[in-house]
């Protein structure tokens, strides 16, 4: 839990007693991969925080399925759609390897966001970070070719060598047919 316990203390910016309150606030789950956190269709009422293993989520249209993202260890995240309006979630949070995850339900997160001010640095830090990546995202889309977007995953991501390519072909918006081509130009 150390790499999760550093993300902690470095995005609340606490002392050690708020941030062994934030830790002591979060419940543990041992995921197998294939588990699921969250399935499309359930409510969003917690927030996950990874200690090891990687989480994918993705979303389903028709018969395919298309990777939003790809978390791992010390990351945090959530279904802030469903999280903050309480509506039913188009997300699959999926373990894709065995994983533990520390969670915290909403009620829990609001009565400590009332008395730790370290937690609601940790909450707005975590909220900025996933604006900043779906920002990147978006404008990837609309500015990148797909060999682009490939690059910048395989230099600023570990997931080339770590996850199935059917991820990172959805991930990156192409047919795991492109992406091979894509690869085959690169070598």
């Amino acid at each position: 839990m150390e790499t999760l316990k550093q993300e902690i203390k470095d995005l609340s910016q606490g002392n050690k007693d708020q941030v062994a309150e934030i830790i002591h606030s979060l419940k543990s789950v041992r995921l197998a991969k294939g588990d699921f956190l969250l399935k499309a269709g359930q409510i969003c009422r917690q927030y996950f925080f990874i200690d090891s293993g990687s989480i994918r989520l993705y979303y389903l249209k028709g018969s395919n399925d298309y990777t939003v993202w790809i978390g791992t260890a010390g990351q945090i995240f959530t279904d802030l759609e469903s999280y903050l309006g309480q509506t039913e979630s188009r997300l699959n949070f999926e373990a894709i390897e065995n994983a533990t995850v520390y969670t915290i339900s909403k009620t829990n997160s609001d009565k400590l966001a009332l008395k730790n001010n370290a937690y609601n640095t940790l909450l707005r830090r975590t909220v900025e970070i996933a604006f900043v990546n779906l920002s990147r995202n978006v404008i990837s889309f609309q500015s990148e070719e797909a060999s682009e977007r490939y690059k910048r995953i395989e230099k600023e991501k570990n997931w080339i060598a770590q996850y199935p390519l059917k991820y990172i072909s959805s991930f990156i918006g192409v047919t795991q047919s492109s992406l091979s081509r894509l690869r085959a130009k690169k070598d």
